[in-house]
């Protein structure tokens, strides 16, 4: 089934599938959730609708998508490096 969503995104990250190359775009469905199908560009503007089968095993972009868990990640780091440059500067 040929489809071209109403609105894509493009933001889903890697590479779950065996059947298309390393490259290829993802796009959300408008009213679809993205858990149930997505869009798959096979050619400039044509699409097809990938459903759901299996779990897509986790990559490390993964963390990246979610903005509190990279705010937290980078406030702890930023703790970290104030705390070592205070106990760098009392051993001085």
């Amino acid at each position: 089934m040929k489809t071209q969503p109403n609105d894509m995104t493009g933001k889903y990250l890697g590479n779950a599938s065996n059947y298309f190359p390393i490259g290829t775009k993802y796009y959300e469905i408008t009213g679809i959730s993205p858990t149930s199908a997505i869009a798959v560009e096979i050619d400039k503007q044509e699409w097809v609708k990938a459903v759901y089968v299996n779990r897509a095993p986790f990559h490390v972009m993964n963390v990246f998508s979610i903005p509190k868990l990279c705010i937290g990640l980078i406030v702890i780091i930023v703790i970290v490096i104030i705390i070592k440059w205070r106990q760098s500067k009392k051993n001085n």
